[in-house]
């Protein structure tokens, strides 16, 4: 399901990225700052994470993205160091074009976290992974700074459901009444703040 999934959005990016042969296609390149709300059923705290983002601007309406995070952090202890390295796949729609420009978007997110033991020198000794897969939404802006630069900010919720959730801790996600919207019942898990700046070329 996840595969077929996958699949589907990136043909989806490569359809838009098609007619762009005939135009002047750009890339933007540039840093990101994530805020991630914590895990709802563990009630874990938020978290910040560095990363990058890659921009493809396939037609004045849509671009396609893919941001990677970093973050790392160490037990009180100091014998485990955790590392996670979300990777967010989406699909940005943007109503209109100008020096202020909001979009609404939505794709698929990997979340891979390592937890390393480590040993008396601070070496590795064993390591375990856990990866989750989930689809996200969200709306933000992209403010353009100069010719070449912009800055964005948008709001995402992560691990989105369609259709009533039984899993503890799953929280609606607000449609305002909007026709056909509200009939999906949408859910989440846990909602993230990103920012940035990217550079097109």
């Amino acid at each position: 399901m996840i595969r077929r999934a996958v699949t589907a959005l990136f043909m989806l990016a490569a359809c838009g990225l098609m007619p762009a042969a005939a135009r002047a296609q750009a890339v933007g390149i540039g840093p990101r700052f994530s805020f991630v709300r914590g895990d709802l059923t563990t009630n874990a705290p938020a978290t910040r994470f560095v990363g990058g983002t890659l921009r493809m601007v396939s037609s004045p309406h849509t671009v396609f993205e893919v941001a990677l995070d970093y973050r790392a952090f160490y037990n009180a202890a100091g014998t485990e160091r955790t590392r996670e390295t979300p990777i967010q796949a989406s699909m940005l729609l943007f109503p209109a074009r100008g020096v202020f420009a909001p979009y609404v978007g939505g794709g698929i997110g990997f979340y891979t976290q390592l937890r390393d033991t480590l040993g008396p020198a601070g070496g590795a000794i064993e390591t375990t992974k856990e990866r989750k897969t989930g689809w996200h939404l969200g709306l933000g802006a992209e403010l353009r700074v100069a010719k070449h630069a912009s800055l964005f900010a948008d709001y995402r919720f992560r691990f989105v459901k369609f259709g009533a959730s039984t899993d503890p801790g799953a929280e609606n996600i607000p449609t305002g009444g909007i026709p056909g919207l509200s009939q999906l019942h949408l859910s989440h898990q846990g909602s993230m703040w990103t920012s940035g700046m990217a550079f097109y070329f």
